[in-house]
């Protein structure tokens, strides 16, 4: 095969196999049975997916459509509107090729007298591949034969990477899908969007990592002079959550970062101060707003080291001593927080 008379193109590649079918053909007396149902089957997948090239490969198949390539000056917002229609479309198609696979199976079970329960696991990509004549090949086209062989006991795992908003890309489509991390071997950790029978199967640690949200933060204390201070800081009016109230300073975990540094880094970008953190001394807390995921943290006591506060998320910035912070309405602090405040004064007395 000479690679001048290759080229490269963009396709949607899909990988189909049927879930048992092994098992079930050794057991089946009557040979011309299998023959029949392997027929239909194929024809199933032709007439959904005629705009496909198909390759049949045993109980499986391989479809590929080859998609127009996108101008380098195209929207970001259209290219993901044609990508969620191109999912759309495709998970249709998949939702009527298994409503005529039960129906298949149903009918010759019936009508041979024998039980057929098999079922369809699907893998899903996007990607450049190089096509030669009528043959293709590619590093998509066998993660789209690996994605599909994780899609047990069956269903559909899809490459996030390829889909990434597919949760809002299938509206008034009866098909739920969940976003997992699996490890495939000769590939590493991938992102995958799969179907709920995938998804509540039990699945090693060493195959699937879950990447919850952790936040961590810290109250940062001085000793000035004999008089203990702590710096708060009051929201701008604009920020989506707790706005115009104080709080002390935290965000987002960075992937690799422990929580002492990622507390040092936010007080570093949001402030542009530097402070020591006391690791044996913290709290957990949670945000929980409605119809969002909770987010569990952890807030830590921390010591002032140099710098001059200042940050352009916050109306106004200061310290403000034990009195002072007692005088301050709670209300105006976000829920719970002035509270943590007032122990983490006595905490800080500890240490000084």
């Amino acid at each position: 095969m000479s690679e001048t008379n290759m080229v490269d193109v963009v396709a949607l590649i899909i990988f189909v196999d049927v879930r048992g079918f092994s098992g079930w053909a050794e057991r089946v007396e009557i040979f011309p049975i299998i023959g029949e149902f392997g027929k239909s089957y194929q024809n199933i997948l032709q007439d959904e997916f005629s705009s496909f090239t198909k390759k049949n490969l045993g109980d499986g198949a391989l479809l590929i459509k080859e998609l127009s390539i996108e101008p380098v000056y195209q929207t970001t917002k259209k290219m993901m509107n044609n990508n969620n229609k191109l999912i759309e479309q495709t998970i249709k198609s998949i939702g009527k090729v298994e409503k005529k696979f039960k129906e298949l199976c149903q009918n010759l079970s019936q009508i041979r007298g024998c039980k057929i329960d098999l079922h369809l696991g699907w893998g899903i990509t996007k990607g450049i591949i190089k096509k030669y004549d009528t043959e293709y090949i590619g590093s998509d086209i066998n993660k789209s034969a690996r994605l599909c062989g994780i899609a047990r006991p069956y269903g559909i795992v899809i490459d996030k990477d390829d889909f990434q908003t597919i949760s809002y890309a299938l509206r008034g489509i009866d098909v739920k899908f969940y976003h997992q991390n699996r490890k495939m071997q000769g590939i590493g950790n991938v992102d995958v969007w799969v179907t709920k029978n995938i998804a509540s199967q039990f699945i090693t640690r060493e195959n699937i990592k879950h990447n919850p949200e952790v936040h961590v933060a810290g109250l940062c204390f001085k000793n000035e002079n004999g008089t203990i201070k702590v710096l708060i800081a009051k929201r701008n009016d604009s920020r989506k959550l707790y706005p115009n109230l104080f709080e002390g300073c935290g965000g987002q975990l960075a992937l690799g970062e422990n929580f002492g540094t990622g507390v040092k880094r936010h007080y570093k970008l949001e402030y542009g101060i530097d402070i020591e953190i006391f690791e044996d001394a913290h709290e957990l807390y949670y945000i929980q707003q409605p119809i969002e995921p909770l987010i569990p943290g952890i807030q830590f006591l921390c010591r002032f080291i140099e710098g001059e506060p200042k940050s352009e998320n916050h109306k106004e910035i200061k310290w403000v001593t034990y009195e002072e912070l007692i005088n301050i309405p709670e209300e105006e602090f976000i829920p719970k927080l002035k509270d943590t405040f007032l122990r983490f004064f006595e905490l800080f007395m500890k240490y000084t």
